[in-house]
């Protein structure tokens, strides 16, 4: 989940006064810091206890943003092996992803084995990793066309092939005893799971497009502030517009009859969010914009806060007030590790500590912790280090070739 190349841990900037390519980093760590603290939020605090709290705020934004920042990560590892034309350049630079993707992959599987109440990702990410690598030569253009199209077709597509094939989520988080039934694991992974590959790589799609633009210009992100804020609030507003033209009417009694198996008002579903996709009674669905419903209004949404919250990173990243938020640039620098380190504590902590007090150490633990790390060890974190390092060394012997 580095969005570097594989290099020295000493070659990271850990100032914003370096070069444009270390106020560009410093920018994306301090956006993937949001996002995972976001996460930690949404995780920790209850979205519905006994009605929608401000956690709600971070619900299925936080993870589309890490999800948009994963697209990022991969042109940023991989642009220095692709500008290198040939079959070998592009095989090294996808292995990387490959590799990474593997690991982040059994990685998430483990840790939704412990039986947290998380929705653990990551095995999620990986495959959207390894996808990712069969696109890395489509121009900007391409990708700047294709990310809309995907994120407005897919879950199109989705409901159609859910309400075809009579698929439904089973609310289980892929883990490895879902190993034992492959085409299950993949369903749950690509279409009806809490975060559906099949309309997810959208996001990962927009980070990629995002990340081959010209990057030094500050104009870029303040209109990508802009874009960003109005797709995102355009979305909503749409939405809205449609449930009082008939839409609410129609979705409330669906779920009157049972549309819904854990019982959810529709109240709960547009505010706290849905199990990843809808369901598939009525087309109605598609013009509810609430998160982890992957329709087009909420993927257009999240898409749009994503965008704009790592514009405003970027432009905070070129001030000297960055040099205040290092922990948080520090926290957003290892993900893996921080998100990895969350997860098991909340097996411990969701049963012992009220929850304020639970995320506050979370929080504080995340940011002391890579702080000293940082400045003690290395730039990259304790699982990021030897994943790079592996990377690093199945390109080489590609290239070795």
């Amino acid at each position: 989940m580095s969005d570097t190349p594989a290099s020295p841990p000493a070659a990271r900037p850990a100032t914003a006064s370096g070069t444009a390519a270390g106020m560009r980093l410093l920018g994306v760590d301090l956006a993937r810091s949001i996002a995972l603290l976001g996460m930690m939020i949404t995780h920790i605090v209850p979205l519905d206890d006994p009605d929608p709290t401000w956690a709600t705020l971070f619900a299925g934004r936080s993870s589309a943003l890490f999800a948009v920042l994963a697209g990022v990560s991969v042109v940023l590892s991989t642009r220095t092996l692709l500008s290198v034309s040939g079959p070998r350049a592009w095989l090294a630079a996808a292995s990387g992803l490959w590799v990474r993707g593997a690991v982040i992959f059994v990685l998430g599987l483990l840790l939704a084995s412990l039986g947290s109440s998380v929705a653990v990702v990551l095995a999620n990410y990986g495959l959207m990793f390894i996808i990712a690598s069969f696109l890395l030569r489509l121009p900007r253009l391409a990708l700047g066309l294709l990310a809309p199209v995907w994120l407005i077709a897919t879950p199109l597509l989705s409901h159609a092939l859910r309400t075809g094939q009579g698929l439904y989520p089973s609310y289980d988080v892929p883990d490895v005893f879902m190993l034992a039934d492959p085409g299950l694991l993949l369903q749950e992974l690509a279409i009806t799971g809490y975060y559906p590959v099949l309309q997810w790589m959208g996001f990962v799609l927009l980070g990629m497009c995002i990340a081959r633009l010209e990057w030094t210009s500050r104009s870029l992100w303040k209109g990508m502030l802009f874009i960003g804020a109005a797709v995102a609030a355009l979305a909503l507003f749409a939405s809205s517009l449609l449930l009082t033209m008939g839409g609410r009417a129609a979705l409330e009694a669906e779920l009157s009859a049972g549309a819904d198996p854990l019982g959810s008002d529709l109240e709960t579903i547009l505010q706290v969010g849905n199990y990843g996709t809808t369901p598939t009674g009525s087309w109605w669905w598609m013009i509810i914009a609430g998160p982890h419903s992957s329709t087009p209004l909420d993927l257009l949404h999240s898409s749009g806060v994503a965008v704009a919250v790592l514009a405003a990173c970027m432009l905070i990243a070129r001030g000297a007030a960055v040099r205040w938020l290092m922990p948080f640039i520090a926290a957003g620098a290892m993900p893996l590790t921080i998100y990895t380190a969350h997860v098991v504590a909340v097996v411990f902590t969701e049963l012992l500590l009220p929850p304020l007090l639970s995320l506050f150490l979370h929080i504080a633990t995340a940011l002391v912790f890579a702080t000293v790390w940082r400045r003690a060890v290395s730039a990259r974190g304790p699982l990021e280090w030897p994943v790079s390092r592996l990377v690093s060394t199945v390109r080489k012997a590609i290239l070795a070739r």
